[in-house]
């Protein structure tokens, strides 16, 4: 098996090093996918990794955006990693805490609200 490290930067060679963010902030999913739900942020998240193949070797989930969705968005999550990996791209999740506030909110929403 190749070495991350070796695929990321082959990648970047044959695409350059454009790496798509994929990060579903509430309010900003169109109703076309399905709005801010779980469902939504899948479905728009695998348009974004098909507009994305073939122009990036990576994408970057945020995964705060999807987890503050409960179990559901995690799964939407994943949904949008397989995407990704189907479609030939790496993931890179983007999971660090102590993040910006947009990110620490859904974090929050997460674990500390009336249904976490």
């Amino acid at each position: 098996m190749t070495h991350f490290a070796s695929r990321l930067i082959a990648g970047a060679r044959q695409l350059g090093p454009l790496c798509v963010g994929i990060d579903p902030h509430p309010g900003r999913i169109p109703a076309l996918f399905g709005g801010d739900t779980p469902d939504g942020l899948a479905a728009w998240g695998e348009a974004v990794v098909a507009a994305a193949a073939g122009r990036a070797c990576v994408v970057k989930p945020q995964v705060g955006l999807f987890e503050r969705h409960g179990p559901d968005g995690m799964r939407a999550l994943q949904r949008v990693c397989d995407a990704s990996k189907a479609a030939g791209l790496m993931v890179i999740t983007d999971a660090k805490r102590g993040d910006i506030g947009t990110t620490a909110k859904g974090y929050a929403a997460a674990y500390l609200s009336q249904d976490a």
